[in-house]
C-alpha cells in the first residue's frame, strides 16, 4: 500500500503539549502539518516546517526550494542547508541559482608570530599550511671565533575544518647573520614552498622546500644583488602548479625561469623595462604571464623563451594601469589582472588569442592578489577587503569588509583562508 504521507512521524509536532488530545482536536503531522507550519509569520515556525518538509521527498522538496527566496535570511540559509546534499537534479539547478556566499562568516581565527607568511589550502581541502618567517634571527660562534646565523621560519598545518594544530616545524633560512627572505609563495598543491631573498654577501638566495618531508631540496644562489647598475632584487615569484617550475622577477625587469628538477636557469626573460610587479605561471600550457611597474602585460611560452604576445595594461581612454596582481585560471585559458591605480580596475584576458573579454571598475579597495579555486568557477581578490566572485557570471557573490593581503580558497569554493598583519582568518559558508 502507498505510504500515508499525512499521519504524523517520529519528526513531527502534536498540538497539545503532553495531554491527549480532544477528540474534536486536529494533529499537526504529516505533510499538510509540515504545510501549515512553513506558512506560518513565525520565523522559528517556518524553520520547522522546513525541517519536516525536506522528508516528504518531490512535494516537500518543491517548497524548500521556494523558502530559498523567502523574506528572512534564517529561512533561507536553512533552506539552504536542508537541500545542498540532494542530488535531485532540479534540487541542484536551485543551489546553483542560490548565492550563499551572502552568509559567509569568519569561524576562527590563527594568531601568528612574525608578519610575513604564505598560506595554502591542500587540494584534499582538509588541511591548511603556512610558513611564517620575518621574525627572529640566529647566532651560532663557530670554532675559528666567527659567527654564522639567518632567519629562523616556521612550517605549521592546520585542520581546516576545525583549527586545530597539526603541525609545527621550526627551520633556519640563510647561511650567515642578515640573510632575510622577502617574497614566499606555495605551488598548488601546498606541497613546495619557495623562499626568496638576499644574503649577506650581496648576492640573491631562493630556497626550494618540500613540505611533504619537511626539507630543503634546492637552493639557488650566487646572482648579485648589483648587475650593470641595475638591482637583481626579486620582486615577485611564482611557483608552477606542480611545483617544478620557478619564477622570480626582479627589480631590473627581468624574470629568470628554473627547472627546479635541476635547479638549473632555463631561460632570462627580458622585455620589461622597470621592476616586475607580478608573474604566474601555468603548468600544462607552459605559459606565464608577467606584470612590471607602470607596463604593458607580457605573456611568454616556456617551452622556447619566447614572448607570444602584449596585453596592453591602458584603455584608450588613457587610463594607465599599474597592474600589481595576475592569476592564471587552472584550465590556463583565462589571464585576470588587477591594478593599484585609481580608479581600480579588474580585466579578464582570453589568453588564446589576447583579447580583453571583461573589465570591471571598483569603487574602493584595492587588487593586490588574486586566485581561483579548482575548477575555476570562483575567484577572489583581496586588497583592502575581500572580494568573492563567480568567474562565469561576473556576478560579486560576496564582499568581506576585512583588510588581506592574500588569501587561499578550497577546491570547493566555500572556505576562504585570508591573512593581514600576523592574523589569519577562516571563512566559510555555515
Amino acid at each position: 500500500m502507498p505510504e500515508n504521507t499525512n499521519q504524523p512521524r517520529e519528526y513531527d509536532a502534536v498540538l497539545g503539549g503532553q495531554n491527549s488530545p480532544p477528540v474534536d482536536g486536529l494533529v499537526l503531522g504529516g505533510l499538510e502539518g509540515a504545510k501549515q507550519r512553513f506558512a506560518s509569520s513565525d520565523e522559528n515556525g517556518r524553520i520547522l516546517g522546513l525541517s519536516q518538509l525536506i522528508h516528504h521527498r518531490q512535494e516537500g522538496w518543491d517548497l524548500v526550494i521556494q523558502a530559498l527566496k523567502d523574506p528572512s535570511q534564517r529561512v533561507q540559509l536553512a533552506a539552504y542547508k536542508l537541500l545542498r546534499d540532494i542530488p535531485e537534479l532540479k534540487v541542484k539547478q536551485a543551489i546553483l541559482e542560490f548565492n550563499p556566499y551572502r552568509f559567509f562568516e569568519c569561524i576562527y581565527t590563527i594568531e601568528l608570530n612574525r608578519n610575513d607568511a604564505a598560506i595554502a589550502i591542500h587540494p584534499d581541502g582538509k588541511t591548511l599550511v603556512c610558513c611564517d618567517t620575518g621574525g627572529s634571527s640566529y647566532e651560532e660562534p663557530q670554532s675559528d671565533g666567527s659567527i654564522i646565523g639567518g632567519t629562523y621560519i616556521d612550517f605549521k598545518k592546520w585542520d581546516l575544518k576545525t583549527g586545530k594544530k597539526l603541525r609545527a616545524v621550526y627551520k633556519k633560512f640563510g647561511t650567515r647573520m642578515n640573510d632575510h627572505p622577502t617574497h614566499l609563495t606555495f605551488s598548488f598543491d601546498a606541497q613546495t614552498l619557495a623562499i626568496g631573498g638576499s644574503q649577506h654577501d650581496s648576492t640573491i638566495r631562493t630556497e626550494i622546500w618540500n613540505l611533504n618531508t619537511e626539507q630543503l631540496t634546492h637552493v639557488i644562489s650566487g646572482q648579485a644583488v648589483w648587475e650593470n647598475r641595475k638591482r637583481n632584487i626579486i620582486t615577485a615569484i611564482a611557483l608552477s602548479s606542480d611545483g617544478k617550475i620557478l619564477a622570480s622577477g626582479n627589480e631590473a625587469g627581468n624574470i629568470l625561469i628554473w627547472d627546479l628538477d635541476t635547479a638549473q636557469n632555463i631561460y632570462i626573460l627580458k622585455g620589461h623595462l622597470k621592476y616586475i610587479t607580478s608573474v604566474a605561471v601555468h603548468a600544462d600550457t607552459k605559459i606565464l604571464a608577467s606584470a612590471s611597474y607602470y607596463e604593458n602585460i607580457k605573456v611568454w611560452d616556456l617551452r622556447n623563451g619566447t614572448e607570444i604576445y602584449t596585453l596592453k595594461g591602458y584603455d584608450g581612454s588613457g587610463y594607465d594601469a599599474n597592474i600589481v596582481s595576475l592569476s592564471i585560471s587552472p584550465d590556463g585559458k583565462t589571464l585576470i589582472t588587477g591594478d593599484d591605480n585609481l580608479p581600480r580596475c579588474v580585466r579578464i584576458w582570453d589568453l588564446r588569442n589576447g583579447e580583453e573579454t571583461y573589465k570591471s571598475f571598483l569603487p574602493n579597495g584595492n587588487l593586490s592578489f588574486l586566485t581561483f579555486n579548482a575548477d575555476g568557477k570562483i575567484f577572489v581578490n583581496c586588497g583592502g577587503g575581500i572580494k568573492i566572485w563567480n568567474f562565469q557570471t561576473k556576478e560579486l557573490l560576496a564582499e568581506l569588509p576585512y583588510d588581506a593581503t592574500s588569501v587561499a580558497i578550497s577546491p570547493d569554493g566555500q572556505t576562504i583562508v585570508s591573512y593581514t598583519r600576523k592574523l589569519i582568518q577562516v571563512w566559510r559558508v555555515p
